[in-house]
């Protein structure tokens, strides 16, 4: 009977512990431990190749990832809409059923944009609001009203979810909306120079088009760039600095020949409007030119390091870039990003075209920073690219 009160009393004594500590694996201690390790002892990224597209659902959104899902060099394609008009999961579903590996998911609605852009490696802004006006003479600045709480949002979250990513702004106007992702990235102290590209795929690749088209050409061996910015009154394609690898140039053809082609390219949009019934924009070519400049950058990423036509950047030398601190040059894209700017070298009259449209570029620019910084916004003193009615081009033919 003693030995059995005696071990009911250790019992007793072992369930009710009277001894005190401190749990150091759910503290604050603990806690600041782990996050000075990380800072000291960084685990390596393994990149997942994945690419993000903000704003799939739009037409542009869904050609360009339909081009996306048949590139080995992607292994995760993530689409992401917050329009539940634009029904991004059935664009996912639909994309899915291609037979290729690269893998699909979808995420409709902000709530979602998290894991939408968690740990990409490139990220593709375009759609937006109202990218298809009833009108398609829209002036830019009216259109940027419309779209810049889309990449103002999307560049907030790029910030915070995949600060190592490669930024692409396709939403128009680029020459605002890049302005604007540059200094919303700013603020939020994750913006690196050489990872952050507007796109102009579909400039140069209209330019390379009429210059292929003329020479005779092979368009795959053929480059044309575009200088200046991305709209209408600041693009200036470089015929003078096309070549193919045959070094077939256009020397020998007549400068009204040249102004004309160059007309055609910056008058592009509104041409295809006219012809769409005014309908809508080029979305098939845009969406091709599109998936083609994100293609590239990942290749520069994972591949080798790849030469894109045209991209609208923060240049590394302004100096060398015609005084322009943000203009859209040829670049070459490798593991860290942009690693070479190549600015080509202009005639007298792409010279005076690309001053011309100095003005209408910083104007544009201005507007997406101040936006950004919250600063007032004020016109551009020069001259603004006036809406003319040009006479039609007279059709020439090439010396003999």
């Amino acid at each position: 009977m003693l030995a059995r009160a005696l071990r009911s009393r250790v019992a007793r004594w072992l369930v009710v512990s009277k001894c005190s500590h401190h749990n150091y694996v759910m503290s604050e201690v603990m806690a600041q431990i782990e996050r000075d390790c990380d800072k000291i002892c960084k685990v390596p990224r393994i990149p997942p190749q994945k690419v993000t597209v903000i704003g799939a659902g739009s037409d542009v959104g869904r050609i360009a990832s339909l081009f996306l899902k048949q590139q080995k060099v992607i292994k995760l394609l993530s689409l992401y809409d917050e329009e539940p008009d634009n029904n991004v999961l059935g664009v996912a579903t639909d994309l899915a059923h291609i037979d290729t590996s690269t893998a699909v998911e979808a995420f409709q609605g902000r709530a979602f944009m998290c894991h939408a852009l968690d740990d990409s490696d490139v990220v593709l802004i375009c759609g937006g609001h109202h990218v298809t006006p009833a009108e398609c003479c829209t002036p830019d600045r009216e259109l940027f009203f419309q779209n810049m709480q889309h990449v103002r949002t999307a560049a907030i979250a790029c910030a915070q979810f995949c600060p190592q990513a490669v930024v692409a702004v396709q939403t128009p106007p680029v020459d605002c909306n890049f302005a604007l992702c540059v200094d919303t990235l700013k603020l939020a102290c994750a913006y690196n120079k050489c990872r952050v590209l507007g796109v102009n795929a579909i400039n140069s690749m209209r330019a390379n088009q009429l210059f292929c088209a003329l020479t005779e050409s092979d368009p795959a061996t053929t480059i044309t760039p575009v200088v200046g910015g991305t709209g209408r009154c600041t693009r200036v394609p470089v015929f003078s600095a096309a070549k193919e690898s045959a070094n077939l140039s256009l020397c020998n053809f007549p400068q009204s020949q040249m102004d004309c082609l160059t007309r055609l390219v910056c008058e592009a949009d509104d041409i295809i409007c006219r012809v769409k019934c005014n309908n809508e924009q080029g979305h098939l070519s845009i969406g091709f030119s599109t998936a083609r400049f994100v293609i590239s950058i990942m290749k520069g990423l994972f591949e080798s390091p790849t030469f894109i036509d045209s991209a609208l950047v923060e240049q590394d030398d302004p100096a060398q870039c015609y005084n322009m601190r943000i203009c859209a040059t040829p670049v070459t894209v490798g593991r860290g990003g942009i690693v070479e700017y190549a600015v080509p070298k202009l005639n007298e009259t792409e010279t005076m075209l690309l001053e011309d449209a100095k003005c209408d570029l910083e104007d544009m620019t201005n507007l997406g920073s101040c936006y950004a910084l919250g600063n007032e916004y004020s016109l551009h003193p020069c001259k603004i690219c006036p809406c003319c009615n040009y006479p039609p081009c007279r059709v020439c033919k090439p010396c003999a």
